[in-house]
This record gives C-alpha cells, sequence and structure tokens, in this order.
C-alpha cells in the first residue's frame, strides 16, 4: 500500500480497495493511520498522500524560486553585503534573495539568526558566523519557520540589522506577503531591529498580496536591482528610505 501510494504521490480509499480486494475498507483506513502516524503519509479526505511525494514537489518548488530572475537577486545580494557590518548581530529573513546574499557573504564575522533553515545551511559554511535559527512551526510552502514560537525567540534578542524580503510592494498596500504567520514574524523583527534593510527585486513592484507587514516609515534601506522603474519608488525616497 506505501509503496503505492509513494510511486503515485496519492491514492483513494476506492483506489486501494480495488487493488487490494480482500482487504476491508475498515483494514486500509486503519493502515492508513498507521501509516500516517510512522510519518509516510498525509491522510486527506477518501486517501492519503505521500510524505515523500510532497517533500520532492516542494523542494523543487524552493528550487525553482531559487532560480527565478537569479541575476536580478545576484545583483542585489552584492549590494545588500556592503550594508552588513562586521561583528554585528544580523537576522536574515527567508526567502531566495536574502539567500542569494548567505551565499555572498564570505568569511565575513557575523552573528546570523534566520528562520530559514536552507540559509542556514548556506550562512554555517562561513567559520566567522555563529549562526542560531527561530523556533516555530515549519511551513511547507515556504520551507521557512513561523508562528509564536518564532516570535518570543526574537525577545531579549538585539538584532543589529534585519535583512528583509518582501513578496510585493505598492504605495497603497506597503510591503506584503501571503501569509499571516509569515506577516506577524516579520513584523516582530523589524519592531527589534536597530536598522532594517528590505531586500527585493524590481519583478514584484506593484503586486499585492494578502498581508501587510511593512510601510515605507518601518525601513531604512531599499535594496533592488538597476531594471527598477525609479518613479515607481519616489515616494520611498520622500519617506527617508535610502535607497541602494
Amino acid at each position: 500500500m506505501l509503496a503505492h501510494i509513494t510511486g503515485k504521490g496519492e491514492a483513494s480509499i476506492a483506489e486501494l480497495s480495488a487493488i487490494f480486494p480482500d482487504v476491508s475498507t475498515m483494514t486500509i483506513r486503519r493502515d492508513l493511520e498507521f501509516l500516517e502516524a510512522s510519518g509516510d503519509v498525509i491522510r486527506t479526505k477518501g486517501g492519503a498522500k505521500s510524505i515523500r511525494h510532497l517533500s520532492l514537489r516542494h523542494e523543487a518548488a524552493y528550487h525553482h524560486r531559487e532560480a527565478e530572475n537569479a541575476d536580478l537577486k545576484r545583483e542585489i545580494a552584492e549590494k545588500t553585503v556592503k550594508l552588513i557590518d562586521d561583528d554585528s548581530c544580523v537576522y536574515f529573513d527567508a526567502g531566495s534573495t536574502t539567500l542569494q546574499i548567505a551565499q555572498q557573504i564570505g568569511d565575513k564575522a557575523i552573528f546570523a539568526i534566520t528562520n530559514d533553515p536552507h540559509l542556514a545551511l548556506e550562512l554555517i559554511k562561513n567559520p566567522n558566523c555563529e549562526v542560531s535559527m527561530t523556533s516555530g512551526k515549519l511551513s511547507r510552502r515556504s520551507i521557512s519557520l513561523s508562528g509564536l514560537g518564532a516570535e518570543s525567540f526574537l525577545a531579549g534578542i538585539n538584532i543589529g540589522t534585519a535583512i528583509m524580503a518582501s513578496s510585493g510592494y505598492s504605495p497603497d498596500l506597503g510591503f506584503t506577503c501571503g501569509t499571516y504567520d509569515e506577516a506577524a514574524l516579520k513584523r516582530a523583527v523589524i519592531a527589534s531591529a536597530k536598522r532594517v534593510i528590505l531586500v527585493m527585486d524590481s519583478t514584484k513592484l506593484t503586486h499585492n498580496h494578502p498581508f501587510t507587514f511593512a510601510k515605507p516609515s518601518d525601513i531604512d534601506c531599499f535594496v533592488t536591482d538597476g531594471q527598477v522603474d525609479k518613479s515607481a519608488i519616489a515616494h520611498l525616497t520622500r519617506a527617508g528610505v535610502r535607497l541602494f
């Protein structure tokens, strides 16, 4: 049963009953409960999905986001690394652009905090970087930690610079992202940081998402790429934000 679900990615109880005609529906349900408890499947209404299949699909989606607009993200990363002080406490927000920054950090001596497992693994390659991760719930969609545990982790930590990512920006709604927990953690980080650097490539301008986590007045620096429409971000300068 597990081999079939893993091979297809998912299967319904009716499908499994047809494959195993000598097994009762009740037994199939109990077997799916056992496989879920073992961490092999997630039960759904009327069937089950393979954990391995879901993990591979989300990993592929993560790497797709990482490759998307890679040249623009590398340009942003080069600019941002120059803004990071040695021997400072730096928070790295989850995201493919911030991952590029971690990849270019070199051997800079910093104390790093992040909610992104991929980013933490990149930072730990730097022998002069001490890495801490927030606690919280791991999102299958974004492969990042958020929630009450992540926000509580920040209490008592003195963040010198927060490097924040945004899924979208518009003058009306500000900087936005896709989930409530993600937005709540971003707000908590921004409130704790002495300096906030917002990194975002030009393709995300004018895109709006459900949850606003910051307005221009909440950030100190905005780092983007050379393809940005300067008129679209002119109001950031008027709000006192430094543009890079």
